[in-house]
């Protein structure tokens, strides 16, 4: 009786569960890479500490894509798995031995690295799929959702807590994540190495992508191609955010290596 007037059983419907992806993700030979959200930011100069010059500007705001981007700076081990040839200069007796196959892997071309790209494709039978860093990619990890002159703030005097650069590398190398990332959990973003970027060099950045692509203009071998950074040699100024270094694609030097990025989906 009244039957009607009892309260029927709520039905709840089944929720779907969230699978986040991950963001963490290593590679056959050991390189590993984080994830990095997508978002705008102010490419460029800064204007408010008038330095950096006409080659940091015009800023301008750069929509990026997500992206996946490697934790350090590919290392002397890591290039030699794929190549079996261990072009550093900071190996063997110039640097502590044990230790030397944790050091970035120096004296490679923009084509070595592009080289080395095109060869770990190939191992692990991707299309497109890893890539040296767009400019834009670059600093967008380096300024970490901010627009400071460094990649932790904007004081010089902790530095030496990120960077191994003109006044804490003792005139070489170091091994690869010895000093404290950035805000992404990013390491060797300043110093140790500069690093070769996707793009052709420009004065200026008239013109310039607003997606975060690479930018190209020139014949490949005709022009200066794009390196970020700093290195152990370099000091504090050439380690900024915005700082722009160039060099023609064949220049070697015991300043330069790289890192990668990943343009597509790991666990897809």
């Amino acid at each position: 009786m009244f039957d009607f007037l009892k309260k029927k059983p709520e039905i709840v419907p089944e929720i779907e569960p969230v699978i986040e992806t991950p963001k963490n993700f290593t590679n056959s030979i050991g390189m590993e890479f984080l994830y990095i959200d997508g978002g705008e930011f102010i490419m460029g100069r800064n204007p408010q500490y008038h330095e950096g010059g006409d080659v940091e500007s015009p800023h301008h705001p750069v929509s990026v894509r997500g992206f996946w981007i490697s934790k350090y700076p590919v290392t002397q081990e890591q290039y030699f798995k794929l190549t079996r040839v261990n072009p550093s200069y900071f190996k063997n007796d110039k640097v502590e031995e044990a230790s030397s196959h944790r050091h970035p892997v120096e004296q490679v071309s923009w084509f070595d690295a592009k080289a080395f790209v095109e060869l770990l494709n190939r191992y692990e039978g991707k299309t497109r799929f890893y890539a040296l860093p767009s400019e834009a990619q670059w600093e967008y990890a380096a300024k970490a959702g901010g627009n400071t002159r460094f990649t932790f703030g904007d004081s010089e005097a902790l530095l030496d807590d990120y960077a191994i650069y003109e006044y804490s590398s003792n005139f070489r190398t170091g091994v690869v994540g010895e000093k404290l990332p950035n805000r992404l959990g990013i390491y060797d973003l300043l110093g140790n190495i500069w690093e070769w970027c996707e793009d052709d060099f420009f004065a200026n950045y008239m013109g310039a992508p607003k997606d975060g692509s690479a930018r190209i203009g020139a014949l490949e071998g005709e022009s200066f191609k794009v390196r970020r950074g700093g290195s152990y040699k370099t000091g504090y100024m050439c380690l900024r955010s915005s700082f722009r270094g160039y060099s023609r694609p064949d220049f070697i030097s015991n300043e330069i290596g790289f890192r990668l990025v990943i343009n597509g989906h790991p666990f897809s």
